[in-house]
């Protein structure tokens, strides 16, 4: 006479949802930190200006090139510099500085938009946007 046992396998057992539930929230919490996001939104306006300011100036001093840099004292300084309106009454460091993300690295470009090349209009549909966006506030 057989006796038939079931064989145990610890992976086999249904998954235990309080369990998944709280190891799924950690990963969770772990890939977000990762991100970016109010940096993110800072960048797109979503922010009031002095907290987009204030967000924006400490992620460009966590860069080396410009860990000595005072935010106010540029803003003040660089709209000398532009012709077009919108970037001459700028009050926010998003008005001439914009990241690009690289979705494959989770990283972001800095780039800026440039006196010369916004003095030629280079950037009309950016200085259309934000024209409205400043009407309606």
């Amino acid at each position: 006479m057989k006796i038939h046992q079931k064989a145990q396998v610890p992976f086999a057992r249904p998954l235990r949802l309080p369990g998944f539930l709280a190891f799924f929230g950690i990963l969770l919490a772990v890939v977000s930190g990762c991100t970016k996001l109010e940096v993110e939104k800072a960048f797109k306006g979503d922010l009031r200006p002095g907290k987009a300011n204030k967000v924006i100036g400490d992620y460009c001093q966590s860069c080396h090139i410009h860990r000595d840099f005072d935010p106010p004292l540029h803003v003040s300084k660089v709209r000398s510099l532009y012709k077009r309106t919108v970037f001459r009454k700028a009050r926010e460091c998003r008005s001439c500085h914009y990241i690009e993300k690289d979705w494959m690295n989770n990283q972001h470009e800095r780039k800026t938009r440039m006196p010369e090349d916004a003095n030629r209009g280079k950037f009309k549909k950016f200085e259309k946007k934000e024209i409205s966006r400043l009407r309606k506030s």
